[in-house]
């Protein structure tokens, strides 16, 4: 037997932190069983039995001939070219109803949802399960734009019929809204019901500075007043719904989190998660102990709310654009893989015609595809393989291999290793506590 590749050890008073990265999971253990673990497993059976066969069950432990890697890489290969879920993301709109200083895209006044091109994607969905047999699962993701803005007139009408499709086909489908939440309305809620909706809502953090970044331009009416009713409006009357509340912070947001955690502080915590994400225009450190961060996803754990930092939970592959099974439509008919971008012609991987059809730029989709984006020298031997599996296939189109560590997670962490092991381990028992 021997000790897994992918155990990383983070010592907490007075005893250790194991976690495993490939299989997910922690174990804490003595001081003397952590150190026997590292260097002496035949001793550690000895001393410590029950110990060392909750290891070997729990894969901190592995068979001599097991190749942890080659199992990783296998999981990828598998995942990219699964048959059985496709991954679509919808644009309904390219406008949007506020104006966020740091968002990137290139907003399209008035561009939402044709007769034309609704019908085409419904045709498109239909030619999937047709083609497919192993299809059994469609992923629908609306994004935008704020995807929401011609919901009842335009984007509902679809997504119903879709939904009937497909459930008539006894397959399973999901719908879920990347949304400021301004279009959100009461008279909205059974729609978003029928459809058994889940969402990421955005948020910049306490009121003043909310509505700082996320108004009306017209009016210059702030939005957190009618955000957080929408968050409660949500979780209250809808049984099945989630919501990832996605905190878009920076240096001034953090001193005052403690007013949106009051604020939120009745939200049914089985239905929301809380995602922190530093805007990417305000980060210019490097391996930064940021111990103001540590202290507000600390605070928020500590009032009974999972919490996520960096984009690094177990998965499969790094991004949605390497699986084949996937594409993103635009309210034109025109397709990328990544929805990271701007949406405008350089960055445009096909066109969906009339008859729900896709026709692919074929030498630009294949040279996407055959990245693989853990296979270079910064990512190979690293332990956090199994929650990051390198830079997107987009950053390594747009850069060389001997500038991806820029895109490296791990470099760009406001956290320590330890200290970001001991989140990830009270966030598992949180999570572990609301699921009992």
């Amino acid at each position: 037997m021997k000790v897994s590749y992918y155990n990383i050890y983070t010592k907490n008073k007075n005893n250790v932190i194991c976690y495993n990265t490939k299989c997910d999971s922690f174990c804490v253990l003595s001081n003397a069983d952590a150190e026997l673990l590292k260097n002496n497993l035949q001793k550690l059976s000895q001393e410590s039995p029950k110990a060392y066969n909750d290891l070997i069950k729990n894969k901190f432990i592995v068979e001599d001939e097991t190749d942890e890697y080659q199992e990783l890489c296998q999981e990828y290969d598998a995942s990219i070219n699964s048959p059985y879920t496709y991954h679509l993301t919808l644009l309904p709109s390219l406008d949007c109803n506020l104006r966020c200083w740091y968002c990137f895209e290139k907003h399209i006044q008035g561009s939402h949802l044709t007769a034309e091109n609704s019908q085409a994607i419904l045709e498109y969905i239909k030619q999937l399960f047709s083609r497919n047999p192993e299809l059994n699962y469609l992923n629908v993701e609306l994004f935008g734009g704020e995807p929401l803005l011609y919901f009842k007139e335009e984007l509902y009408p679809l997504l119903s019929q879709i939904k009937q499709y497909v459930t008539a086909r006894q397959k399973r489908v999901s719908f879920f809204f990347v949304t400021n939440a301004v279009c959100i309305t009461p008279d909205t809620l059974p729609l978003f019901n029928d459809l058994n909706a889940t969402f990421q809502i955005s948020i910049d953090g306490y009121k003043d500075r909310h509505d700082q970044i996320k108004f009306i331009p017209e009016t210059k009416e702030g939005t957190y007043d009618n955000m957080v009713r929408t968050i409660y409006m949500l979780t209250e009357q809808m049984e099945n719904t989630y919501i990832n509340l996605r905190i878009n912070y920076d240096d001034e947001t953090l001193p005052y989190m403690k007013d949106l955690i009051k604020d939120l502080i009745d939200v049914n915590r089985r239905k929301i998660g809380i995602h922190l994400e530093r805007v990417w225009q305000t980060g210019t450190f490097m391996n930064y102990d940021n111990e103001e961060l540590k202290s507000i996803i600390n605070l928020w754990m500590l009032n009974g709310f999972k919490v996520s930092y960096m984009n690094m939970a177990r998965r499969s592959y790094s991004c949605k654009a390497s699986v084949r099974n996937q594409c993103v439509i635009s309210y034109d008919g025109a397709v990328y893989k990544c929805s990271g971008r701007d949406f405008t012609t350089e960055h445009q991987d096909g066109v969906l015609s009339p008859d729900g059809n896709i026709h692919w730029n074929q030498p630009k989709l294949d040279k996407r595809l055959s990245i693989v984006t853990y296979d270079n020298d910064l990512c190979r031997k690293c332990k956090f393989l199994p929650l990051c599996w390198g830079p997107c296939c987009q950053k390594q189109l747009e850069t060389t291999p001997n500038d991806f560590r820029r895109f490296c997670q791990k470099q760009n962490m406001e956290l320590n290793i330890a200290d970001y092991m001991r989140y990830r381990f009270n966030n598992a028992y949180i999570s572990n506590s609301f699921n009992q």
